[in-house]
């Protein structure tokens, strides 16, 4: 597998700004007018975000170029294109909370799916489905996203 390309990773560290700004905004101002649709900003922001993250598996799972066709591979097919969309389901579902309920419970929601999805690529990584050099990345990503997410739960449900 090949390594993962420089700008790549400068690409996913700048994800986090969305993140990063919405959270500020949403911790340094007072419960005014721009916080609601900070809070939703933020959410929609993590639902795409998460989205992306299951694309990764989707567009691995569809790689055609394969010199080595292993035993089983279909079965690993199968469970990387679930892993491709199942992110995008639960970000919708996260954006389905804080539109018709309450922002907070789609942030919770985002927090467990960031979580999940760390665990679950770390394993894919760990079979070598992932280039050199993207876990590192993603650890940064996910742990700069989680903090984001946790301190706007704490901030605004406390």
């Amino acid at each position: 597998m090949k390594k993962l390309p420089f700008l790549a990773v400068v690409l996913m560290v700048a994800g986090v700004l969305p993140f990063v700004l919405c959270s500020a905004g949403i911790v340094f101002f007072d419960s005014g007018v721009p916080v609601p649709n900070l809070l939703m900003m933020l959410v929609t922001y993590g639902a795409v975000s998460l989205s992306f993250m299951g694309a990764v598996h989707w567009g691995q799972a569809l790689q055609t170029d394969r010199l080595i066709m292993t035993a089983g591979a279909d079965g690993v097919d199968n469970l990387r294109l679930a892993l491709g969309v199942v992110p995008a389901l639960v970000g919708w579902s996260a954006a389905c909370l804080a539109y018709a309920w309450v922002p907070l419970a789609g942030i919770a929601l985002l927090i467990a799916a960031f979580a999940a999805m760390a665990v679950c690529e770390r394993a894919a990584w760990r079979r070598g489905w992932l280039p050199a050099g993207y876990m590192g990345a993603r650890w940064i990503v996910t742990a700069v996203t989680e903090c984001c997410l946790i301190m706007v739960l704490v901030v605004r449900a406390f």
